[in-house]
């Protein structure tokens, strides 16, 4: 029987953007929060509806936009590899 792809989740992704550069260890909070603005998260890559809450994220590469959901998830790993240091 083939079983059915699953898809990753949040913490898969945050786990995988942390290890190939895509995402950095969380030190601020982030800048910015509002309603979304249409652009992709940089978690999870879905756009962020103007529904919703975005929060805007200072790193590298300038400030991305995140979902509040995917940023607590990244956060939490953050605070977990500071902790565990």
């Amino acid at each position: 029987m083939n079983e059915p792809i699953q898809s990753p989740t949040i913490a898969d992704l945050v786990v995988a953007g942390l290890a190939n550069g895509l995402l950095w260890f969380l030190e601020a909070d982030p800048v910015w929060a509002g309603h979304g603005t249409l652009k992709p998260c940089v978690v999870c890559g879905v756009k962020i509806h103007n529904y919703e809450i975005q929060y805007d994220v200072v790193g590298p590469r300038g400030s991305l936009p995140v979902h509040v959901k995917c940023y607590r998830i990244w956060r939490g790993h953050s605070d977990k590899q500071t902790r565990d240091i």
